[in-house]
């Protein structure tokens, strides 16, 4: 969590601390820390950060503007509800964009790269294993916008980091699934990682292509 004392607040001029406020929210709603239909009550939130409501107030309508949250009929900033509709959208764009960016990750991966993926991967896992759900949703969100950024296409990855804005919060409302025990196969991520330390394109969009319909299979029926 980012938080000032009011010392430092007042040093910083206010489009920075309502930049701070924006990345804020915008990382906990990409990381599943708001669920689907949860209210962003201004002064809670401004107390929370250690800042004063104002710039508070244009990082909620700055992720507005971006359809990352919607006003209730109180003028207070809402998670938007995630319908079969919007979903099957937002899904159908990140299979799309998500295999691209494995493709050109399979190409640029580096050392580093795949080490960082590695650590995210085992964090995932013991997130599983202790059932921290927030833990899970939150290390997921990380490895895929870590893909994203190992494939050096930044525009799909903004793109794609939008998209997570509205994921996020869906990803929060229950467990996510690990893995199906019937098909005794590894998770998807650790085929990705597999096929990016061998450069293997096709293999690390089959990986990508068998993530979404975990997920897929997962998050459908929970949907309204």
């Amino acid at each position: 969590m980012v938080a000032f004392t009011s010392g430092q607040s007042e040093k910083l001029p206010r489009r920075a601390l309502s930049e701070e406020a924006y990345e804020h929210v915008r990382c906990g709603l990409i990381r599943s820390r708001y669920r689907s239909g949860e209210r962003l009550v201004l002064r809670p939130l401004a107390a929370e950060l250690g800042l004063s409501p104002t710039p508070v107030r244009e990082a909620l309508l700055r992720l507005v503007s971006e359809h990352a949250l919607e006003l209730n009929d109180r003028n207070t900033a809402v998670v938007p509800a995630m319908t079969q509709r919007s979903f099957a959208e937002i899904h159908d764009l990140r299979v799309d964009l998500e295999m691209r960016l494995a493709a050109a990750a399979a190409q640029r991966v580096t050392e580093h790269g795949i080490e960082a993926l590695v650590i995210l991967q085992h964090q995932f896992m013991d997130a599983s294993r202790l059932r921290d759900d927030g833990g899970m949703a939150a290390f997921n969100a990380d490895f895929h916008t870590t893909v994203a950024t190992i494939a050096e296409l930044p525009l799909t990855a903004t793109i794609l980091r939008n998209l997570w804005m509205r994921i996020g919060p869906l990803y929060a409302l229950s467990r996510p699934m690990v893995q199906s025990a019937h098909e005794g196969r590894t998770h998807p991520h650790e085929d990705l990682i597999a096929a990016l330390r061998q450069r293997d394109v096709a293999a690390a969009q089959a990986a990508v292509t068998r993530d979404f319909e975990h997920a897929r299979r997962w998050i459908e029926p929970r949907l309204s």
